[in-house]
């Protein structure tokens, strides 16, 4: 019995061995073949992109299309298929609408801002050029100036206007673009997939799930993936109709105020408002150079009103759209767009908040049960 006994341990011992092994080897080949990994990753991502497009606008639209479908067809005597297929088609009409007056009204006045400002770049050089000359006495120190302004404009000309970069750039960029809306269009159909047959799709997963793992396993599964899908829902319906007005009230502000480029400005200001905190400061940096470059006096003028919209955004509209649905007080929310930004940059800085929102009702909640398993009352 004795010697059957240390078989048995000493079989133990060479699975474990085996296994280490292998690991240690896999480990390895990873860490030697990452450039290959990493590439073979790229192709794959990009093979997806389609998919990923279908799966977030399908996520973006779910909410509306059910509303649609409860509302709008509740009453008419249609096939439930046929309702969800009308249901499905006006939400991505929807989308596509919105897309579509987005553009014609937006994008032109935004094109004709950045040609304005690329024309006007070598004029706004020269004018600072001679406000150095006139108010800085030392000429080694007006030589430097002069030059690093030369340097800046010559540097922003070339961005701007893509002299210098080749047609090569600016042929990438076109492709790159058309690529990206070809995406675009397959993912409309990909997402009126997955909106016309959620049931089906969701029916797959579980099915999926519990085959592999414990009912237990598959409960909290479904629990996270709901508590992401709602904080996701709230952040992104939230955060897109503030930034909306932001844009809107900062495009109407600087008209009021006689700005230059007030459509470029307030497209900024309301993209980067997405970016929780932090957001409007990122937006206001670059128009802020423009405006210094362009007349010190209008860039002040900007600067205290961009101070002045973030406290308005954070104080009334912020909360009032937004209420307290992320769960997260502020040094937490500032945490999150923090570590986002330096893993993922600014991608990482708008996913980053609802994704540490789930992460920290999870681990409120495991602490509160935990605390309540023991009969500990903390206030």
């Amino acid at each position: 019995m004795k010697f059957l006994r240390m078989k048995e341990e000493s079989l133990e011992l060479a699975k474990a061995l085996t296994l280490a092994g292998t690991l240690i080897v896999l480990f390895y080949m990873i860490i030697h073949y990452i450039p290959v990994f990493a590439g073979l990753l790229g192709k794959i991502v990009s093979a997806l992109t389609p998919f990923i497009f279908g799966f977030c606008i399908a996520f973006i639209l779910i909410r509306l299309r059910r509303r649609i479908e409860s509302t709008l067809f509740a009453k008419v005597n249609l096939k439930a298929r046929t309702k969800r297929l009308l249901s499905s088609g006006l939400s991505i009409l929807v989308l596509i609408l919105i897309l579509v007056v987005f553009c014609l009204i937006l994008i032109p006045q935004i094109i004709d801002s950045i040609s304005t400002l690329s024309g006007s770049m070598n004029g706004y050089m020269t004018a600072v050029q001679e406000m150095i000359d006139k108010y800085l006495g030392d000429d080694q120190l007006s030589e430097i100036f002069q030059k690093a302004l030369s340097t800046l404009g010559t540097e922003v000309t070339t961005w701007l206007t893509g002299a210098g970069g080749g047609l090569e750039k600016i042929l990438g960029m076109s492709v790159s673009v058309v690529s990206t809306l070809f995406d675009f269009l397959i993912g409309l159909i990909v997402a009126m997939y997955l909106l016309l047959d959620e049931e089906l799709f969701k029916r797959q997963f579980n099915k999926l799930m519990y085959s592999m793992f414990s009912q237990k396993m598959v409960y909290r599964t479904n629990y996270v993936l709901g508590l992401m899908g709602s904080m996701f829902n709230r952040f992104i319906a939230g955060k897109a109709l503030d930034s909306l007005i932001i844009g809107f009230l900062c495009w109407i502000s600087m008209i009021i105020m006689n700005m230059p480029y007030a459509p470029l400005i307030g497209f900024v200001v309301g993209i980067t408002n997405m970016i929780p905190v932090f957001g409007p400061f990122l937006g206001a940096i670059p128009c802020l150079l423009i405006l210094l470059i362009i007349n010190p006096w209008k860039a002040l003028e900007f600067a205290v009103f961009i101070l002045i919209l973030q406290q308005i955004d954070g104080n009334i509209i912020g909360p009032k759209i937004l209420g307290d649905s992320m769960g997260l007080p502020t040094l937490w929310i500032m945490f999150a767009i923090i570590m986002g930004g330096a893993l993922f940059g600014l991608i990482g800085m708008f996913i980053g908040v609802p994704i540490f929102s789930v992460i920290y009702m999870l681990c409120k909640t495991w602490v509160e049960t935990r605390l309540k398993q023991r009969n500990i009352h903390i206030e």
